[in-house]
């Protein structure tokens, strides 16, 4: 923190909030790196596991979940679940993240050299905003899963009584979750934060509220998720965040059987020029980074493989997950940069983080979703309708088997493949974001 006669103080700051796992860290970090490069200080609250992934970026990393607290949400198995994995992370981002984030908001606070910079889940901002219209509030939004809409409402669970049409009957779901979940779980702890600063309460907290009435930024393009949703406000689409090469966190540590990131793709170019005799390029499975209860997910992919003799990479962090005995043509690697794998890839079977969902995108990799909750089903179903992907809520060996034989022989899915690939060489999504950031500083405050 800068003090009046501190040179720092005259500098611009961003304060920035990645209250989640890598898929909600890195676009922000990414973000945080580019406008530190435009002159920018930048703070950043996230979980401690990271913070010396943004540190290593020239960020300044605020803790606010300890890496204790953080191992016990993601160890839970409730938390990929529909219902109970939003409920745990609602409470988490409004009763754990909130308050603190607010706290670092109003101690490094330069007056009319601040921007906030907020994750969909950072609610102190948008409470800072009401408290301080002279803050500007940039949100961020990393998915279209996060964004209502009747019209063309998102996949949010597997069921098949979720409401998606009509308008009026989505829009009526929207209010009853409203009133018996989110409200529920939001807005005990958001309105005692507004009372304490002397704020009226707020009532649907995610139906119109949380939007920053400045500028909304979509980290992905307008042909996966439409721009601007029901409700309009200063939308738009940066395209998605490929460039955020990062390493490993601290809770994936390299360690014993996991080398180092260089290592790994050492041995993955060392894995796939031992199948080059067979021709056939290796199939790439990973649950995400944050999953803590994979073993079923790679016993699964260890039987598909088998039944569709194809070599493999699995890619996790923790090597109590994978089955004892992998055959040789199966390699197991720690974090890797997926930009530098999967076009060296046939198919790629994962979680459905939308990071991930990118990065196959833009590696024209044909991608299998096996969702468990949050944004995942939704972006397992884009895939779907872009004809480059399946989404399998409950997976067996059938269906998976079925699933990647479909798309490894469909010319009509390798073609889906290099379309959407080819639309995704402009500028990188979070470079666009911060253009826009400045943009809207230059227009609000002059050069």
């Amino acid at each position: 923190m800068a003090s009046k006669n501190d040179p720092a103080a005259e500098r611009p700051l961003a304060i920035l909030s990645a209250p989640g796992s890598r898929g909600d860290v890195n676009p922000m970090v990414a973000i945080g790196r580019r406008l530190k490069d435009q002159g920018f200080d930048c703070v950043i609250s996230l979980a401690e596991p990271y913070a010396p992934l943004a540190a290593a970026q020239g960020l300044i990393p605020m803790s606010l979940i300890s890496h204790a607290r953080f191992d016990e949400l993601l160890g839970t198995p409730q938390v990929w679940k529909p219902l109970t994995g939003l409920r745990l992370i609602l409470e988490g981002a409004a009763g754990e993240f909130l308050q603190p984030h607010l706290d670092v908001i109003q101690k490094w606070k330069r007056p009319g050299r601040t921007v906030l910079v907020s994750h969909p889940l950072d609610f102190a901002s948008r409470i800072h905003r009401d408290l301080d219209p002279e803050t500007p509030l940039i949100d961020v939004f990393l998915s279209p899963a996060m964004i209502r809409d009747p019209r063309s409402p998102p996949r949010l669970s597997p069921w098949w009584f979720e409401p998606r049409r009509p308008a009026w009957l989505v829009d009526w779901g929207y209010r009853l979750g409203d009133r018996w979940l989110l409200d529920r779980y939001l807005g005990p702890s958001v309105n005692r934060a507004r009372q304490r600063l002397g704020l009226e309460p707020v009532r649907r907290i995610l139906d119109r509220w949380w939007l920053s009435p400045d500028r909304i930024l979509s980290l992905y393009p307008e042909w996966f998720g439409p721009i601007p949703p029901l409700g309009g406000g200063d939308w738009h689409a940066c395209g998605f965040p490929l460039a955020v090469n990062l390493p490993p966190a601290s809770d994936e540590p390299p360690s014993g059987w996991l080398p180092e990131p260089d290592q790994n793709e050492q041995r993955i170019s060392a894995h796939l020029a031992r199948q080059a005799g067979s021709s056939r390029a290796p199939i790439f499975f990973t649950p995400g980074t944050a999953h803590r209860h994979a073993r079923r997910f790679f016993e699964l992919a260890v039987a598909v493989c088998r039944r569709l003799d194809r070599p493999a990479i699995f890619a996790t962090s923790h090597a109590e997950h994978l089955p004892p005995g992998l055959p040789d043509s199966i390699l197991s690697v720690g974090y890797v940069s997926l930009d530098r794998v999967l076009p060296r890839c046939a198919a790629i079977v994962h979680h459905g983080g939308i990071g991930t969902t990118a990065q196959g995108l833009a590696a024209a990799c044909p991608q299998v979703v096996l969702p468990m909750a949050f944004d995942q089903f939704h972006n397992g179903q884009r895939l779907k309708e872009l004809g480059v992907g399946r989404s399998l809520p409950r997976p067996t060996l059938s269906r998976l088997t079925g699933a990647l034989t479909e798309l490894l022989r469909d010319p009509e899915v390798t073609a889906a493949c290099r379309q959407h690939a080819d639309r995704m060489t402009g500028p990188d999504g979070a470079e666009t974001a911060v253009r826009q950031i400045l943009e809207w500083i230059r227009r609000t405050r002059g050069p």
